[in-house]
């Protein structure tokens, strides 16, 4: 289980109705021969604020260390290129090359476990080759920071994934937010040359849970409601409309409550999912992580759909004890 990414599980698990799913979509982009050009780009930033911090987990393509991050800032950034048939499901194409981005919808919650994980696994087998196209030297800049990204192999996965994708090299590296993040490739035989920009959200700042600031730790009673409160992003643009919050609680057995808010500064966690049956025996160690996601489309040449999605995130240690 991966609290601080994209947690990978599928819409096809039970609950589904529950469940926002996410990933770009070609519709009528697709060629005469049935193919279509997939572009996901994924930037996240996770700010550990307990003084005792653990190390913090990230997506599997996070550059080599960050699980030996603590306290502090560990990052991430990954972009994948696919080609894949049009007629295959994109979010199971996602899980079998990474981790798909699995959303309730706002206001409502969703649980995951590693045993829903190894279920959506098993549906893997049925789909068709995905090639992760060469893009040539890919760079990100933003007006502080420029991050050459690193290309790398993709495990070999039987014949059904092949080629490379990129992620950053430093697990640490500065990526500042609120601010405009650009991407550039060179090209190859195998991708046009590209460029295009993403203007990314402001971290959660100012977060609590019942009367306690998360940096201190905050405790949570089974079967009672928590409320969470965070700075509401207050502007009007465009951007800002599509940001949700979302916060997990992760337990030390591994299973996550995942609830999603609009970006109005308050939501409350169903005490009905703040449960031993849900979070394991009491008392129980967990973790909990407000983020703020937004997901920007983009298009470029030689790309039929593409996304760049935002993950910001704060966290800190929870409690769960009899209420």
């Amino acid at each position: 289980m991966r609290p601080y990414g994209a947690l990978s599980t599928s819409c096809l698990l039970a609950g589904a109705a529950l469940i926002g799913c996410s990933a770009p979509v070609a519709g009528d982009a697709a060629d005469v021969s049935g193919v279509v050009t997939q572009g996901v780009v994924r930037v996240e930033r996770a700010i550990n604020l307990s003084r005792d911090a653990a190390p913090i987990e990230l997506d599997d393509a996070a550059p080599e260390g960050a699980a030996d991050e603590g306290a502090g800032s560990v990052t991430n950034v990954l972009a994948k290129f696919m080609r894949l048939s049009s007629a295959m499901d994109p979010e199971l194409a996602e899980g079998a090359v990474g981790q798909p981005f699995v959303l309730p919808s706002a206001g409502s919650c969703m649980v995951l476990s590693p045993a829903a994980e190894d279920e959506a696994a098993s549906s893997f087998s049925s789909l068709s080759p995905i090639e992760l196209l060469d893009a040539g030297d890919v760079t990100m800049r933003t007006d502080s920071t420029e991050m050459p990204l690193a290309a790398r192999a993709f495990p070999d996965v039987g014949a059904l994934v092949f080629g490379v994708f990129y992620t950053s090299r430093d697990a640490t590296s500065d990526l500042p937010a609120p601010a405009r993040y650009v991407f550039e490739s060179s090209g190859s035989g195998q991708l046009d040359r590209f460029a295009f920009e993403a203007d990314a959200p402001a971290g959660p700042e100012d977060v609590r849970v019942g009367d306690a600031d998360l940096a201190d730790g905050v405790e949570l009673g089974a079967g009672v409601g928590a409320v969470v409160q965070w700075r509401a992003d207050e502007g009007g643009d465009a951007g800002r409309a599509r940001d949700v919050i979302y916060v997990d609680v992760t337990s030390a057995y591994g299973a996550t409550v995942r609830c999603a808010f609009k970006d109005t500064g308050r939501g409350v966690i169903p005490g009905s999912l703040l449960d031993p049956s849900t979070l394991g025996p009491l008392p129980a160690s967990a973790t909990l992580a407000v983020h703020r996601t937004r997901q920007v489309p983009f298009s470029a040449a030689g790309i039929d759909a593409g996304e760049v999605r935002f993950d910001l995130s704060v966290n800190g240690r929870a409690r769960l004890a009899a209420h």
